[in-house]
């Protein structure tokens, strides 16, 4: 919903790595859904596969950019962030479109510092790796698995919030 408040109204498009992975699919199929019930007003764009590779990125960013003058956000639910930033940069549109990305890194860091994104939502591959071993350890062990004993934190980061 987050991009929904940021817009209320107009064109949002999407970039996904790829629609085969399912975690891409998974926050595709939320964001449609959000959108549809929450923010009706909100026209989608893609989605367009980048396969997370910087270069591919930025071309579909650019040219979204380019065509869709009237373009209020941009959702790259998967990698390639670099590219994204470099073409909302050379567009001279940083700031002034909306951006929601995953996954806090070097590129995403530096453009939640410049105010070429806007949020950057992290799944906390730490405490993924963490839990996963706990419960490799514990199956080897013949202990019990609760699947839900320690859920992993979600990070929403904007600008003010950098660690």
């Amino acid at each position: 919903s987050l991009m929904g408040r940021f817009c209320g109204t107009g064109k949002v498009a999407v970039i996904a790595g790829s629609l085969g992975l399912r975690d891409h699919q998974d926050r595709l199929e939320g964001f449609r859904q959000v959108a549809a019930r929450e923010f009706p007003d909100l026209e989608l764009i893609g989605p367009f596969e980048a396969h997370d590779d910087r270069g591919e990125t930025e071309s579909f960013a650019a040219g979204l950019l380019r065509d869709h003058p009237d373009l209020r956000g941009i959702y790259n639910l998967g990698a390639g962030n670099a590219g994204l930033v470099a073409a909302l940069e050379a567009s001279s549109r940083a700031g002034g479109v909306r951006v929601i990305a995953h996954e806090l890194s070097e590129p995403t860091h530096a453009g939640l510092l410049s105010g070429t994104i806007d949020v950057v939502l992290d799944q906390n591959p730490d405490g993924e790796i963490r839990a996963a071993v706990a419960g490799a350890r514990a199956l080897a062990l013949g202990q019990g698995v609760d699947p839900h004993a320690e859920p992993i934190e979600i990070g929403i980061f904007l600008r003010d919030n950098l660690r």
